[in-house]
């Protein structure tokens, strides 16, 4: 088998078991208030630290996988983006909150035109996904809930 037909299968693999993976009830995440931050620290047995920034919150939450996840938290009090970079792809079902399904549903609408990124635009939605074994990044926001003078740019 050709490297590049085995590194695009098990990408595959990866990418659909992330996508079409099961359907957990969203217990926090992107949408939540404050407080399901410590929610998904619990939820993904991370270890946590929050760094206050002008306008919103950034919590780093380091996973036992080694994988970082940073949710951004508005002063209102929302999620209002997150962003992961690692070994492996976090629970998206989690991170996502109550936005996964829209996600799952629009990436798998989505033609991939490349097997290592996939980029989910929603009228309100926008999730970047990308990687490869051991090296796994992406990053998702709600537009609608971005706080005054914040850009995706921003989203580290």
């Amino acid at each position: 088998m050709k490297h590049s037909s085995r590194t695009g299968k098990v990408l595959g693999v990866a990418l659909a078991t992330v996508v079409a993976g099961s359907v957990l009830p969203a217990f926090a995440g992107l949408g939540g208030d404050a407080a399901s931050v410590d929610v998904d620290v619990a939820k993904m047995k991370g270890q946590a630290r929050a760094t206050p920034v002008a306008g919103y919150t950034m919590s780093e939450i380091t996973l036992p996988s080694g994988t970082v996840v940073h949710e951004f938290v508005s002063s209102e009090g929302k999620v209002f983006a997150v962003s992961w970079k690692g070994m492996a792809v976090p629970d998206l079902s989690q991170t996502l909150g109550t936005y996964f399904a829209e996600y799952k549903a629009a990436a798998a609408a989505t033609p991939h035109a490349s097997h290592h990124n996939l980029t989910v635009q929603q009228p309100d939605l926008v999730v970047r996904t990308g990687g490869h074994m051991r090296n796994w990044y992406g990053q998702a926001y709600v537009l609608s809930l971005l706080p005054p003078n914040f850009s995706p740019d921003d989203i580290k």
